[in-house]
């Protein structure tokens, strides 16, 4: 689950490039989708939802996310003020997952809870998520727990946050103590969600154009933050230096690897990944070089480093080549096909970046992220269920499989 609350969201700024690249690359429709075969799911199956902890717990005043808000320029569409206060209300959370049938449950523990200031680890919040963690498998849903999803501790942005070199020891640091208390009781971790998504988004055709006034406010933001916490620098994960953090977060996640297989040897873990399907429009389309720009060099890391590649795909994007046009893509439930940012939510690109990074890993690969964005619900029994069913009832025995077929 991304942060929403930015108001340069990152989903839109994703939706807003594709959608040139798509009109460039001449999208139209064809053949409705084929409704997915009728099959059970085998014994065991995960079925799951996602969630990060800064958007729904509420008040996490100790987060550089938190004093991103409130500085200008604001790069916020809003306060996360109480969010969804699931920081109290997670037993009425529980309920609904068991009463809608959920077996799984990836939720993110908060860094700057557990570390508020270097170096002093807070007991009580690590004794919340662990009772948080039995009272899940007390409804027999498994505990999914990601380390680190887009906030941090405030003190760790005011130290320069990915861009400080020792950024990775003081990350693995945070895991260790972590994980010695929490590792027992969860099912699989996830050390980073998304580390690359800036790194995908710039890749793109089109995309300087779109990202300049937006990274243009990202730094004045962040200078402001510097200046207002009196760093000489201040730095998030929304900061647009993507490239300069990238060694330090591909060090982070090694480490953080090491440290929580330490503690528990036998818990999956691995990396949760941002993959756009790049796919040909026209023949001598260069989208293979496109997808190792955006995420080749992390893949060869999820190969080295870690048990499983979590999967997050929302978007099939076409790029455009010099010779003849490919078929148009498939008419989409509920959507007009000018609509050039609904028409990239192709649900078959899920399949197709599994499919892509188990050939490139030949990882285990957990659908840790999919679904549809949308304000129109008759679009869920179209579009969404076909993403997700259509691709698991295909791929289930390929691949050992987790899926977070929800939409955000």
């Amino acid at each position: 689950m991304e942060d929403r609350q930015v108001r340069f969201d990152r989903r839109k700024a994703m939706a807003a490039t594709a959608a040139m690249v798509a009109g460039a690359a001449g999208i139209g429709a064809s053949a409705a989708l084929a409704a997915p075969a009728s099959r059970r799911f085998p014994k065991g199956f995960r079925w799951g939802a996602s969630t990060a902890g800064y958007q729904i717990e509420g008040n996490n005043v100790n987060a550089d996310l938190w004093l991103m808000e409130h500085v200008k320029p604001q790069t916020f569409a809003e306060f996360s003020g109480d969010a969804d206060d699931s920081y109290h209300r997670w037993r009425e959370d529980i309920a609904v997952m068991k009463a809608i049938g959920l077996n799984s449950y990836r939720f993110s523990i908060e860094w700057s809870r557990i570390e508020p200031t270097r170096g002093q680890f807070s007991q009580a919040e690590i004794d919340y998520y662990r009772r948080f963690a039995e009272a899940l498998r007390e409804a027999g849903i498994e505990p999914v727990m990601t380390f680190y999803h887009v906030a941090a501790p405030r003190w760790f942005a005011e130290a320069g946050g990915w861009l400080n070199p020792d950024s990775p020891d003081l990350f693995a640091n945070y895991c260790d103590r972590a994980a010695r208390q929490l590792a027992s009781i969860i099912g699989v971790a996830c050390t980073i969600n998304e580390p690359q998504v800036g790194l995908t988004y710039r890749t793109m055709p089109q995309s300087q154009a779109y990202f300049g006034k937006l990274d243009e406010a990202q730094e004045a933001a962040h200078r402001e933050a510097a200046r207002v916490t009196g760093s000489a620098r201040f730095v998030t994960m929304n900061h647009p230096d993507i490239k300069g953090m990238t060694p330090q977060l591909m060090a982070a996640h090694e480490k953080s690897v090491q440290a929580i297989k330490a503690a528990r040897g036998d818990l999956p873990t691995g990396v949760t990944l941002n993959l756009v399907d790049f796919q040909p429009a026209n023949e001598g389309a260069k989208h293979q070089e496109l997808r190792k720009a955006a995420y080749g060099d992390w893949l060869e890391v999820a190969k080295r480093s870690g048990d499983f590649v979590g999967v997050q795909t929302y978007r099939q994007v076409r790029i455009p080549g010099e010779g003849a046009k490919l078929p148009d893509l498939p008419d989409m439930p509920y959507v007009d096909r000018a609509h050039l940012e609904e028409m990239i939510k192709q649900p078959q690109a899920l399949r197709n970046t599994v499919e892509y990074v188990h050939q490139q890993t030949g990882k285990p690969i957990f659908v840790t992220e999919n679904g549809l964005e949308t304000p129109d619900d008759r679009s869920a029994p179209g579009t969404f269920r076909r993403s997700c069913l259509s691709f698991t009832m295909r791929w289930m025995r390929a691949y050992p499989l987790w899926a977070t077929c929800t939409g955000r």
